[in-house]
């Protein structure tokens, strides 16, 4: 019997390096050939994201409209605008709204882009409530401060996640899971699989995406925790460029990484990796240690 992760991982992935057995995660601006399309529609319990964290402002109307029939994802990312909450809103009101008078019967994700807390809180109390969609999505980047001291930008989405999760919005309400939305630090993922301060919050995520250990073009960093080792600040993944051998090491060795922060079971990673890569991971390059229960972030 499979182990079962704290939460479902999509690595997206260049089109060349795609696991055909593994959870599948398409931005709709890279749908540009039938080729791609049709590789991206054999994946399992496809997300199709509108892209906005990439383009600012999500893609919608027809074009998502059209990816979504050619696709068959299990779930579409509402449009949505870059911390502008009541334009994400009825952006994604809308095409809801068309997708479902035109006989669409998949699932949908929206967003969160609010920048308070008490707006976030609402937010997640409207999507929660509106019967639309399935997992509510909270972006890496979030503007809601919710502590008055200095945390690192990226532990922004986890104190919201915190502070939501013993919230009566979300104790009240239908309890929608959420989808973390990107990363700006593999060490946030760590943080939120082995502190027990947040536990809650664990308990209330579903889903995750990222691009991240093939987007960065440096081997993350194993210490007391697992993080990237350097800012964010490399070029957005070319999901139709081949890598060199050199960089498709990197590419494994960050993947191997980044499950091991989120805690995915080891019999699960033959959906990211070759069965060589991954027990050449864990058991050889010692990263089965971060899978004892002493090993935290200290």
């Amino acid at each position: 019997m499979k182990s079962i992760s704290p939460f479902d991982v999509y690595l997206g992935a260049p089109v060349d390096m795609i696991k055909r057995i593994g959870l599948g995660y398409a931005l709709a601006h890279e749908m540009n050939d039938n080729t791609t399309m049709e590789i991206y529609r054999s994946l399992n319990r496809l997300i199709l994201d509108n892209g906005a964290d990439e383009l600012g402002e999500g893609q919608g109307g027809a074009r998502l409209a059209y990816l979504a029939g050619r696709l068959n994802p299990e779930w579409i990312i509402l449009p949505d605008v870059l911390h502008k909450d009541k334009e994400t809103r009825k952006r994604g009101e809308k095409f809801y709204n068309e997708m479902k008078d035109s006989g669409y019967t998949g699932k949908f994700m929206s967003v969160i882009q609010a920048k308070t807390l008490e707006k976030g809180l609402k937010s997640y109390e409207f999507w929660d409530q509106s019967g639309m969609v399935d997992r509510i999505g909270i972006t890496y980047d979030t503007k809601i401060d919710t502590v008055d001291y200095k945390i690192p930008t990226w532990g922004k989405r986890l104190e919201f996640l915190r502070c939501l999760a013993d919230s009566k919005e979300y104790k009240k309400g239908n309890k929608t899971g959420i989808h973390m939305l990107g990363t700006l630090e593999v060490a946030e993922l760590f943080k939120l699989t082995r502190d027990i301060n947040y536990e809650q919050a664990l308990d209330i995520v579903v889903s995750h995406d990222t691009t991240a250990p093939y987007a960065c073009d440096t081997r993350f960093n194993v210490d007391k925790t697992i993080s990237f080792g350097r800012e964010k600040n490399w070029k957005p993944l070319q999901f139709h460029k081949h890598k060199s051998r050199e960089q498709e090491e990197i590419a494994y060795w960050n993947i191997a990484c980044y499950l091991t922060a989120c805690m995915v079971p080891f019999d699960l990673w033959e959906q990211y990796l070759s069965r060589a890569n991954a027990e050449f991971h864990y058991k050889d390059k010692g990263l089965k240690k971060y899978y004892e229960k002493n090993s935290t972030d200290s």
